[in-house]
Formats: C-alpha cells, structure tokens, sequence
C-alpha cells in the first residue's frame, strides 16, 4: 500500500514492495524501465525512429538520463538528492553497457567502493552489485574490458573484507554482497577469450606499419600500447618506437613532471622517452581519460552526460556546464 506522510512540509513519496525491499515507487518505474530486454527497447526505437522520420523535431521527446542536483534543503523543502537516486536516474546500468561510458562507471563505482562502502546505505550497496554483475554480463558478451572488470572486483572483495565488522545494513546483505562477488569473479576466471576464425577478412596485423603506427599514436594506455605488441613480430616494432612513448610522455605530464628525470645535457633523440614515461607514472601516475563524461548544468543544476544531452529549462541563453570527473561527482555528493 502507498505511504503518504503527514507533515505538510515533507509529504513522502508512495512507496512499493519489491523483491529486494521497500522501494519509492517513482524510483520503481525508472528501474523497470532500465531493466526492459535490450531487443525490445532496440526494436521500440526503430518502430519510434520510422513514425519520427518525417518529422525530426519530435525526437526531443526521447527520453533523457538526467537528475535534479538539489544542492541544500530548506523548512519547506526536506528534499536531498540521492546517489542511489543519481544512480537510476543517471541510467548508470545502461551506462557501463556503453564502451564510451564504461571507464567513466568503472572509476566511480572504485571510488565508492575504496572510500565509503561501509558508510553507504543498503540501496546503494545493491545498485553498486546491480551495477557490477551488469558490467560483467557486458564483459562477457563483448570480451572487452576484462583486466579493467578484475580489477575492480579486487577492489569490491577487499573493501568487503575490510568493513566486515563495520558497515551500515544487515550481516545477511553483506553476506550476499560476498556471496555476489565470488560468484562473479568465479565467472570471469573461467572466461577465456575465443579465438577468430579464419574468414579471409582483413585483421589488425594485415594493415600497413603507417596505419598500425597511427592507431597505436591514439592509444593513451600504455598497458594497451605494450599488450597490443605481443600479438605478433610487426606491432612489436611498432610499440617499442621512442617517437610512440615521447607522445605518451608528454600527453600524461606537463614539462616540469618530465624535467625531474630528464637526463642532462642529451638531445630529445638520444632520450629513452620509454624509461622516463615508467618512471613519471611511478612517481605521479598516468592521466585518466573518458570517451564520455557527466556535466553539471549551470543553468538548472541537473547532472547529464554530455553524450546524450538533457531537456535544459533555460533554451534562449547558450548552454553552460561543468564536466565532472568520478572524484567531483563523488565530492558533489559528500562522498
């Protein structure tokens, strides 16, 4: 049954049982909605996309993740906003299923889980896990993304170890959280990659070294850069360049970080642009990047991805945001 608070300044909300607890029920059908099949909505689109096609400007109403960033409450308003309502609002389960996106999630849900698992509430607990066993269906289904997904259950395994005995929920949800990660890591261990076919399509390695070189130029990893090398004798050459690692070097950090270990008195040529970039990235670790980054409105103060946009009250001005990293994200929710 719906629940209606009596105090006239903070009213509540209805609220319905599920399998996994009360829930607020407006909260309840975004969850629905984001748990739909993947073919239904896909075919859903293309059915919206054909009604639409003589008429663009109807695509506006194509839903948008988005959330309200309410910044402080007020005697009359005793509202806050929510991570875990962040969370589905923000459609961060569609949003690791996305590759521009999933570094982005994979980033916060590590913050989250090394520096607040034992403070945070149930809900957010089980959306953190939703979150997780989501990104390991996506793993498993593209084979990209594996080392990144490893790492993280580490993380997950041990901030579990570490708050056992101090943490916010019962004993039999932690239990299940543990139960949940060994469970997925279990799955991922007995994941192996497939091997191609031969179907005398062109492959990585039948490029010219030019177009090798260009595409290993864009990389910003250098564990991408040294695991691409390994497939075969040509890319190697490639990987070791010193031209490859300046690039890396001088993209992840500024003159000053670069001066520390520069030898003396030696030419740009006569450098080992690979030493210097291990060093730097041992003293003051490798710049994070994101195809696809949440942004805080300054307008309406709803938080969006950049990517996909958000329905801005305010048309007439130019639009104003601010990018957020995981730590600003982390930080704008007291985290």
């Amino acid at each position: 049954m719906p629940f209606l608070g009596r105090d006239w300044r903070s009213p509540g909300d209805q609220w319905v049982k599920t399998s996994e607890g009360w829930e607020r029920l407006k909260l309840w059908r975004v969850k629905v909605f984001e748990s739909l099949n993947e073919n239904f909505i896909a075919r859903l689109m293309r059915l919206a996309l054909d009604e639409w096609d003589e008429d663009r400007s109807k695509l506006h109403n194509v839903h948008q993740p988005h959330v309200h960033f309410i910044r402080g409450t007020t005697r009359e308003r005793k509202v806050l906003t929510s991570i875990s309502e962040a969370f589905i609002h923000l459609d961060m389960t569609g949003a690791c299923k996305d590759i521009r996106r999933f570094n982005y999630v994979c980033k916060l849900i590590e913050l989250l889980l090394l520096r607040k698992m034992g403070e945070m509430s149930g809900a957010v607990q089980r959306k953190i896990f939703n979150i997780l066993e989501e990104m390991l269906k996506q793993v498993l289904r593209t084979q990209i993304n594996k080392a990144a997904l490893s790492d993280l259950l580490d993380h997950a395994s041990r901030a579990l170890t570490d708050n056992r005995y101090h943490h916010i929920g019962s004993t039999c949800l932690w239990d299940k959280h543990t139960k949940s990660v060994n469970n997925m890591v279990a799955q991922l261990d007995n994941f192996s990659f497939k091997e191609r076919k031969e179907d005398g399509k062109v492959t990585l390695s039948d490029l010219p070294s030019d177009c090798i070189r260009c595409i290993l130029m864009k990389l910003c990893d250098h564990k991408d850069v040294v695991n691409l090398g390994r497939t075969n004798q040509q890319i190697h050459t490639i990987s070791q360049e010193n031209l490859l690692w300046k690039r890396l070097c001088f993209f992840h950090f500024t003159n000053r970080q670069l001066l520390i270990f520069l030898p003396p008195g030696k030419e740009e040529y006569e450098v080992d642009w690979k030493y210097i970039y291990h060093r730097c990235v041992k003293r003051f670790g490798k710049k994070d990047v994101y195809a696809d980054t949440l942004a805080l409105c300054k307008h309406c103060d709803s938080i969006f991805w950049q990517s996909i946009g958000h329905p801005c009250m305010n048309e007439k001005d130019p639009p104003r945001c601010t990018p957020l990293t995981p730590e600003a994200l982390a930080q704008l929710f007291n985290l």
